[in-house]
């Protein structure tokens, strides 16, 4: 392991006795990391250490001439430019059963290395520490190794383990064998010593393994605190994130209820044609006179009356609790938007899908339909209230589509709330519905089904609002749902350090 442009590949080489690990001055040098094993230790079926890599992410070299019992892996750079190849190269580390660490006398002060030397103090893995291209003179040596020495120290890395009472190998500037592409093999002996070894005594290979598979069960707790941290720390942002979409949706909600309670959703023009239709011919002698009256009925029948504007009155209140609505969603979107837009979470969201922003534009339309099941609904409903003989007649001569508009009316206009010009027509509006509801069908029965197609009213909006609502949760992605993935971590990883202890 090591930085890019250090040498890797070029000991790699050394080691396989062959160029099998391109080297040169591109960065990254190592873009494929490269496996080197006897072809008895070729990894087969998804299992040994490669188990987990797909195929086209480690190169997989065999060679006979290998020692057997031993894998050797040329990891990338893991301060690559590509992300892809720095978190190959900490997987393959967290693998390892021994690293040897590579790096120059310009290099080996940085902060990345470092950085991943104090995951190998975590596994306590053992290290090698190689320092390639050493200047020649002597002075020098002694300087760079007494400083890389203490920052061993300081970093409590531990340097015990495969290649004996060595702690940093020192290779020297220009120890390179041409035919291998690799550092020269006389250069590099101790390593190739240490290997040999590791082949021929199979006990000390499997102790190696074992003190490295109890240090990375022992260091679980604390390494995985920092993830378990990182995950609280999203889940709580989460958590905000979901809270405030709640909130600006029930704030909406709520303030499109009260419209509809009160009626000031529908434009004047509306109520006003419905009132002066209710209040002109035959509904108007229908409430003077009584709906019982035989006489009235049969006046009723060759009296002109006004064309019913039923249905142009509907589609109108409709469009205008369309609008109402879609002004609601897209308030509650926008606020959503901009509370989510400060954070790193909600801002990736927004980035995915800008649309967040506003209502969505299927919302109208879809609205539209369910509005008019809806009004097909309260239709069959009233000819099925009025589907006795006594009302038959009644609702006949007045009309279902009159009825059901006025039911609709009634639905979304009452008295409760209403101030000023509001009071007069809206109010007037609200009386006459009632009354000629009443007048057909009774008090009680009017009352229940107002408050059943309220309710089933009240069922299409809030469903419209969860499905603008998901939006955000989609693209928010897992973060959508509560979870306790932090203390499973914890749970887990302090379980497996007391069975390993056990």
């Amino acid at each position: 392991m090591g930085s890019t442009g250090v040498g890797k590949s070029s000991l790699f080489n050394a080691i396989a006795g062959a160029p099998l690990s391109e080297s040169g001055l591109i960065r990254p040098t190592t873009r494929h990391p490269v496996a080197l094993v006897h072809p008895d230790d070729a990894p087969a079926g998804g299992e040994g250490p490669l188990a987990g890599f797909a195929r086209h992410e480690i190169d997989l070299e065999t060679d006979p001439d290998v020692p057997p019992g031993v894998m050797v892996i040329d990891a990338p750079d893991f301060d690559s430019v590509e992300q892809a190849n720095r978190v190959l190269a900490v997987e393959l580390l967290e693998r390892a059963d021994l690293v040897i660490f590579v790096t120059t006398v310009t290099r080996y002060a940085d902060q990345v290395p470092w950085d991943i030397l104090a995951r190998v103090r975590q596994r306590e893995v053992p290290l090698l520490a190689v320092i390639n291209r050493m200047p020649a003179d002597q002075s020098d040596e002694a300087a760079v190794m007494a400083d890389y020495r203490g920052l061993i120290e300081r970093g409590e890395i531990d340097r015990q383990g495969a290649f004996g009472d060595l702690e940093v190998l020192s290779v020297p500037e220009g120890a390179i064998d041409p035919d291998t592409d690799g550092l020269r093999r006389d250069a590099v002996a101790p390593i190739l010593d240490g290997i040999e070894r590791l082949r021929r005594h199979d006990e000390e290979r499997k102790s190696i393994a074992r003190r490295s598979l109890h240090g990375a069960l022992a260091g679980l707790p604390e390494a995985v605190e920092s993830i378990a941290a990182e995950v609280e720390e999203e889940q709580e942002e989460a958590a905000s994130l979901r809270n405030s979409l709640e909130s600006n949706y029930a704030a909406a909600s709520r303030g499109l209820s009260t419209e509809i309670e009160r009626g000031t959703f529908l434009r004047t023009e509306v109520l006003r044609q419905w009132l002066d239709f209710v209040n002109a011919g035959p509904l108007a002698r229908y409430l003077s006179e009584g709906v019982g009256r035989a006489a009235a009925a049969i006046r009723n029948l060759f009296r002109p009356s006004p064309v019913p504007p039923a249905p142009p009155v509907r589609e109108a209140a409709f469009a205008d609790l369309v609008t109402s609505v879609v002004h609601h969603a897209d308030t509650a979107a926008s606020r959503t938007a901009t509370t989510w837009a400060e954070t790193r979470h909600g801002a990736m969201a927004l980035a995915e899908k800008a649309a967040l922003w506003g209502a969505s534009p299927e919302l109208a339309p879809r609205l539209e339909e369910e509005l008019a099941e809806w009004m097909e609904e309260v239709g069959d409903e009233i000819q099925s209230i009025g589907a006795d003989r006594k009302r038959r007649a009644q609702v006949a001569s007045i009309g279902v589509n009159v009825l059901g508009t006025s039911a609709i009316l009634a639905v979304f206009v009452s008295t409760g709330g209403l101030t000023g010009a509001e009071l007069g027509i809206g109010a007037a509006t609200a009386l006459l519905n009632q009354k000629l509801l009443e007048a057909i069908f009774g008090e009680g029965n009017v009352s229940a089904f107002v408050d059943r197609a309220r309710a089933r009213l009240d069922g299409i909006l809030g469903a419209e609002f969860e499905t603008e609502q998901r939006r955000f949760l989609d693209a928010l992605g897992p973060l959508a749902e509560e979870s306790d993935l932090a203390s499973q971590l914890r749970r887990t990883a302090h379980a497996a350090a007391r069975l390993d202890a056990e």
